[in-house]
């Protein structure tokens, strides 16, 4: 596997769209990017713990993104190193990723496939009506004032808007929150998909789940015998199946 093979879940999905380099479009090399700033966040996430940890590379970079276009200097730079920008005008990002998350949003790409994000700042903080609408209009997201100093009310107000975005999936996004924090940058991402053909369910077994290294837990699991694409990485020890759903195809890893 090279090292800008998708492993993620979300990057998969899209590097599925990708022409060959010597002909790629804007969108095209932006998907490129996002899958190289997948597989390097994944390997260093692997090199640093062994729980379980789901990673969605779309939803973090356009979170991120949302900072990068309000962002300049050392910050700018940094944030575009980071996510794998280099090289790309900041000005045109915006455009791009709402071109990205058209493709990533469109109906029947997925039975069921939610994403946003949402920018939370200390009611203190000014944020020009420009940038109000970019983060709308382009990223889909929201701005929103709130109470730091009164933690237990902002914490209230990041988890409804939670629970309204997800139609109620999360239930405790944040917990505590600093009073002293200025800016919050929030994102999400919600999937569910039918198997394509579906698991039998009379196969359906309870077998050990290991939690992390001390934990392990029996739960419900899918069985079926067939043949699946595998792609393995030994730097970071991890392999990857990929499976059909009833629209798309999902992709899996397994460390």
């Amino acid at each position: 596997m090279t090292p800008s093979a998708p492993l993620l879940l979300v990057s998969l999905f899209l590097a599925l769209l990708l022409s060959p380099a010597s002909s790629q479009t804007p969108p095209e090399d932006l998907i490129s990017r996002n899958a190289d700033f997948g597989a390097r966040l994944y390997r260093a996430v692997a090199a640093r713990t062994d729980e379980n940890v789901l990673l969605c590379p779309f939803t973090l970079s356009a979170a991120l993104t949302l900072m990068l276009t309000a962002a300049d200097g050392s910050t700018l730079e940094q944030l575009k190193g980071g996510l794998t920008l280099t090289g790309l005008d900041p000005q045109t990002l915006p455009d791009l990723f709402e071109t990205l998350r058209n493709v990533v949003l469109t109906p029947g790409a997925v039975s069921t496939l939610q994403q946003g994000a949402a920018v939370f700042h200390d009611q203190s903080v000014r944020v020009s009506q420009s940038y109000l609408n970019l983060v709308q209009t382009k990223f889909g997201g929201t701005v929103r004032g709130v109470a730091y100093t009164t933690a237990s009310e902002a914490v209230h107000t990041i988890n409804r808007w939670a629970l309204e975005q997800t139609g109620d999936q999360v239930q405790s996004f944040v917990s505590e929150l600093d009073p002293q924090t200025q800016l919050l940058l929030a994102a999400f991402l919600c999937v569910s998909a039918s198997f394509s053909p579906p698991f039998n369910t009379s196969s359906t077994q309870d077998e050990r789940f290991y939690v992390d290294s001390y934990h392990v837990v029996m739960v419900p699991m899918m069985f079926r015998a067939d043949k699946y694409f595998l792609a393995y990485d030994a730097s970071v020890k991890a392999g990857m199946i990929s499976s059909s759903s009833v629209s798309s195809r999902l992709d899996a890893e397994r460390v």
